[in-house]
Formats: structure tokens, C-alpha cells, sequence
């Protein structure tokens, strides 16, 4: 992963993906595997929006089942299973506990009637899945079993509780990188920090964008048969580019924290109505996923403001908690597609993705899930062919194992994969920042591997730690 970019000028491509989040990686590795050559941009580092900020789940589905989508449920459980074969170091198992309390939709008997639905749906949930990683089924406990077993949850009302497994992201930001390196080690082309800026036409179709590198402010032209516009939080900024109607967005968190975990994910209930987990990462309580209940074009606008509604939700959902903003050590937030709510006014988030696919060579694609992001990118790259004219090529990415590689050193991270900041360093490359912001020591001695081997003046260095620091300011 290098930064040549004549490689992007040099010929016109099949497929170029604006956007590298995990939707244009996984569609960028799915186009690349199948022969077709390909190219992706992002304005910024890969999988620093939506993707750096999830959390930390993939799940199987089960959510589904409460609106009989039986169809969204099998495929969360199919892609669920992929991860673990494709990329069974990148994941592992996790108990989830949900405390129950009389209610005809999310009671004993409903949970009961849920997993029983569950184990047909999910009946192959472990073909080819190695042994430490395969997922048993949900079950429902009794009041007296749940007490025993987690007595934090003992509470006027309970009932019991509905207890099943999914899977972790041990090393989220790697995993989402090993898409890109996948893609890369199939032929594709990839550049961080480039972005495109509007479409290319030709004879009332897209052509291709142009574009402008970010660290020398060089213009590009990239030219393409098929654009995938997969830009996430800046899918909007594109499509004005290109006269289409808006996606609407808005702003979804998750917290990390400094409190230390259990070994079991919990959820919770706030008096709004939100479902909220709190999930075990990297020995941290990770909280989420919360939305803002509004739409928004911003990431920290009044950021502020819906951390503590955040903060007072979670401590609703777990009222033994007193979770405090100076517990918070680092908040995820990112702009993801929304949906109207339930509530006239509210909009939370979209539960499917959407694809646009009209007769112009441009595809636009927004979502929110990660655990289903290669599935979509199979449907995708489908189209892709048949707007080139060309006889599909079966999808392999399903079976083929990923490269992923744990955190590695600063230096190869800055010589092998095109880190550009020092954000990019300690937050996606390496552990260094995943929990919250490193020491003044710790920054120090990493801006000076990575400005060693980028050449940054002292100006620069102290500029790049800066930015670091402000990334965690609104923390508290």
C-alpha cells in the first residue's frame, strides 16, 4: 500500500469506488477477486468514518426476528459465519444477556418463541466454523438462574432473561483494513486522502471523478466504466454532484469507557424506548449504538449536548451504573443513513441498505451494517457486471481467507499501509489510541517514528499531535 498516483491517471478502470469505509472496501476486494480492474478513493483514511465507530458487533440477526424478517435474519447469520471462516482471528465469541420483565412482545414467552424461530433460521450457524468459534443457541433463564449467575441484574420486575451468542471484533480497524489489502493483493488500486470531488461525463453518463490529492493538492482525473459511490458520510456531497436526491443522515455514537468489563455483554432499556449494550472490548465497557434523533450533516456539531443525553439514556438502561462523562475515554460518532421512527419527528437508524442503481454507470450505495457489508458488496459487484455487459463471475470472498494481520509496528504501518497522519497510526494501524487517547509520552515517541519516516518539520509534528489531542477533546 504506496502512494503512486500515476496508477489512478494512467488508464481508464472498470470499476472505481468513491468511498473507503467497509462498504467500498469489501465492493472494491469483491470487483478486484472477480478479474475486473478496479480503483478507490477516500477523502480521508480508510475506515475512519462510520466503520472506525460501530460497535464492535457482528451479530447474527436475531433483532430481526421480532418483525418476522426472516430474510435479513438469514443473511446476518450467513455473513456472521463468514467472518469467522474467512477471518477466524479477527473475531470471537460473545455472550449477550438481556434481563426480561412481563411484557407480551419482549417477555419469557416471546424470547422463548424468538429462539425457537432462531434455531431454524440459523440451522447451519457453525458448518465449517472452527470449534472455538462456534455459536451456541439463545436461551431463555429463570429469574432464579439469572440472579445466580449475574446478580447485578437482580431488580424489581424481573423475570428473567434471554441469553445468546454473537461474535466480537477483537481488532475492528485491522479487519476492516484486511478488505483493502485484499483488494490490493487482487490488482486494485487504492489511495487514502484523495478525494472526489464530482463526477465525470460523458454523453449523459458517469465517466469516471474528478478528484485532488490531499497531502500535495495535485487535481486528478480518474476515468471508469462504473462508479460506485460508497463515500458514506459524504454520499450526499456526491449525488448533489451528479443531480440525484439526498440521503438523509444521521449521527449515531458508541462510548468507550475506562470502566473495567465483565466478561458478558448486557442490554438495557432507556424510558425512550432504546435498546442499548453494553459490550465488553479490550477488557473496556463499550456502550452504544445511540442515535441523535435528528438528521445532521455534521459529526461533532453539538456533539456536546448528545453525549450527555447519550450518557443519561445509558444510565437509565442501567441504573446501578452511575456512568459519569469522566468515565468516557473516547466516543465514536459517525453519519450513518436514517429512517423514520417510530415517534412522529424521530429518525433513527436505516436497518437496511440502500442501493440506487439507475442507467447512467453510477451506483450509490448506503448502509449501517457492517456484519452484512460483503454480502452487499456481492449484490453490488453483480451489477456492476451486468452494466458492463460482461457474464458474471462467481463471488469468492465469501470463502477466501482474508489477510488480516494483528497491530503492527509504527514504522511498517507508515512504509506498508499508507499512513498519512498520525491519527492514522495510533487509532487505525496500531492499538495505541483504540481505547482512548495515548499519554503525552506515548504521542511524543510515536510522532517521531512517523515523522521520521514522512519527513514532518517540528512545526508539523507538534501540529499532528495536536490533531490527535482535539479527536478525544470533546470527550471531557
Amino acid at each position: 500500500m504506496t502512494r503512486d498516483l500515476g496508477r489512478l491517471t494512467a488508464r481508464t478502470f472498470d470499476v472505481l469506488v468513491v468511498g473507503g469505509g467497509v462498504y467500498g472496501l469489501t465492493i472494491a476486494y469483491d470487483c478486484a477477486q472477480r478479474g475486473l480492474t478496479v480503483a478507490l478513493v477516500d477523502r480521508a483514511d480508510f475506515g475512519s468514518g462510520a466503520s472506525f465507530n460501530h460497535l464492535r458487533t457482528l451479530h447474527g440477526g436475531l433483532r430481526y426476528l421480532q418483525s418476522l424478517d426472516i430474510g435479513r435474519a438469514r443473511e446476518s447469520v450467513c455473513e456472521r459465519r463468514t467472518f469467522a471462516r474467512i477471518a477466524p482471528d479477527a473475531v470471537r465469541v460473545q455472550p449477550f444477556v438481556l434481563p426480561l420483565r412481563r411484557s407480551l412482545t419482549r417477555g419469557v414467552n416471546a424470547m422463548r418463541a424468538g429462539f425457537a424461530l432462531d434455531r431454524l433460521v440459523a440451522f447451519d450457524r457453525n458448518q465449517g466454523v472452527a470449534a472455538n468459534l462456534q455459536v451456541p443457541g439463545g436461551a431463555v433463564l429463570s429469574r432464579t438462574e439469572t440472579v445466580r449467575r449475574f446478580p447485578n441484574l437482580d431488580a424489581p420486575g424481573l423475570t428473567g432473561a434471554a441469553m445468546w451468542h454473537d461474535y466480537v471484533s477483537t481488532e475492528s480497524d485491522r479487519l476492516t483494513l484486511s478488505f483493502g489489502q485484499a483488494a490490493i493483493a487482487c490488482g486494485a488500486v487504492l489511495f487514502n486522502y484523495v478525494g472526489a470531488t464530482a463526477p465525470l461525463k460523458e454523453g449523459g453518463r458517469v465517466s469516471g471523478a474528478r478528484a485532488s490529492d490531499g497531502p500535495t493538492g495535485r487535481p486528478l482525473e480518474i476515468a471508469a466504466r462504473v462508479t460506485v459511490n460508497a463515500a458514506g458520510a459524504g454520499i450526499n456531497e456526491w449525488l448533489g454532484a451528479s443531480g440525484r436526491a439526498a440521503i438523509p443522515l444521521v449521527r449515531a455514537m458508541n462510548l468507550v469507557t475506562r470502566r473495567e468489563a465483565g466478561y458478558v455483554a448486557v442490554g438495557g432499556r432507556s424510558r425512550s424506548g432504546r435498546n442499548l449494550f453494553q459490550v465488553p472490548w479490550k477488557n473496556r465497557e463499550l456502550f452504544g449504538t445511540w442515535e441523535a434523533g435528528r438528521l445532521s450533516d455534521s459529526t461533532d456539531a453539538g456533539l456536546e449536548s448528545d453525549v450527555s443525553a447519550f450518557l443519561s439514556e445509558i444510565n437509565q438502561a442501567f441504573p446501578a451504573l452511575g456512568l459519569k462523562l469522566s468515565d468516557v475515554t473516547l466516543v465514536h460518532r459517525g453519519l450513518v443513513p436514517a429512517a423514520l421512527g417510530p415517534r412522529p419527528g424521530r429518525v433513527e437508524l436505516a436497518r437496511h441498505e440502500r442501493v440506487i442503481d439507475r442507467n447512467d454507470n453510477l451506483i450509490t450505495v448506503a448502509g449501517t451494517k457492517y456484519t452484512t457489508a460483503r454480502a452487499v458488496a456481492q449484490r453490488v459487484t453483480d451489477s456492476v457486471f451486468r452494466k458492463l455487459g460482461r457474464p458474471a463471475v462467481p463471488c469468492r470472498t465469501d470463502v477466501t481467507p482474508l489477510p488480516f494481520r494483528r497491530a503492527v509496528e509504527l514504522v511498517n504501518a507508515v512504509r506498508d499501509e499508507m499512513v498519512v497522519t498520525l491519527a492514522d497510526a495510533v487509532l487505525r494501524r496500531t492499538p495505541l489510541g483504540a481505547v482512548g487517547c495515548p499519554t503525552d509520552d506515548e504521542l511524543t515517541r510515536a510522532a517521531g517514528v512517523v515523522g521520521a519516516e514522512l519527513g514532518w518539520s517540528p512545526e508539523k509534528t507538534a501540529q499532528e499531535i495536536a490533531d490527535v489531542r482535539r479527536f478525544y477533546a470533546l470527550t471531557g
